[in-house]
């Protein structure tokens, strides 16, 4: 027989192990939901991220046909020159180009690969503008490590060829300055433009409109990476000169 005390225990015990029950699968539920919702926001947020990926991959891919076709053009402009030594250079630069551009798919690189990558840009064009155009260029050692976007170095350097360099005769400079300030990467790249214009209206607004493309691209595909609030990207386009500035954390 069950004594009275033993069996208030065993009735408290019967009366309370539903509630306890009820309790922790509440909370079992609860911990399940959280988790769910956890997962289902990291799917979320993966999604998202490989979005933004790819839509930087799209904006990388964009400027690449302009610079093919640009290239191919003054690799022409050699041959038909019978400049055979220089247009081997120039293929054998536009090989080190593509080589460097199909074995990287990073959203990425680090700016000592993106001068590589510039660099063989400004070989093929020295080839053709020979001594009517100087290259002034001041780089910091402390910023080569830093990591940027592919293709932004060449993307403006080519529409100051294109915009300028290309459309009128005489010398012309080029000047390139990256700079590792602080927390922050400080790019300019400032070309001399013609003292007198002689496009016609249309041509200059056609111009323009071309000259905008490529460096929208480069805005849109640096705001996706590091935020609207952690870019500064300014043009400045005087009778002189025509700078396009960066600034980008480091």
């Amino acid at each position: 027989m069950l004594q009275l005390e033993t069996f208030n225990i065993y009735i408290l015990l019967c009366v309370i192990a539903p509630i306890i029950g009820a309790f922790l699968l509440t909370f079992i539920f609860i911990f399940e939901k959280q988790i769910d919702s956890l997962e289902e926001e990291k799917r979320s947020l993966e999604l998202k991220q490989d979005l933004q990926r790819a839509n930087i991959l799209q904006l990388n891919q964009q400027i690449q046909p302009h610079f093919f076709f640009n290239a191919l053009n003054s690799l022409l402009s050699l041959a038909r020159i019978n400049r055979k030594e220089d247009l081997v250079a120039g293929i054998e630069a536009l090989a080190t180009f593509f080589k460097f551009k199909y074995n990287n798919h990073e959203v990425l690189i680090t700016l000592k690969n993106e001068i590589q990558f510039m660099d063989s840009y400004l070989n093929i064009q020295q080839l053709r503008f020979g001594h009517r155009l100087t290259i002034h260029k001041d780089m910091d050692d402390e910023a080569l490590s830093v990591q940027i976007p592919p293709f932004i170095l060449q993307t403006i350097i080519e529409n100051a060829y294109k915009h300028s360099f290309e459309k009128h005769i005489g010398p012309a400079e080029l000047s390139i300055t990256i700079k590792k300030m602080d927390k922050i990467l400080l790019i300019e790249i400032k070309n001399t433009q013609p003292l007198e214009k002689i496009e016609t209206a249309i041509e200059q607004l056609e111009d323009e409109l071309q000259q905008g493309y490529g460096l929208e691209n480069i805005r849109q595909r640096l705001e996706l990476i590091y935020g609207l609030e952690n870019v500064l990207f300014s043009i400045q386009n005087n009778e002189q000169f025509y700078t396009v500035t960066i600034h980008v954390p480091a």
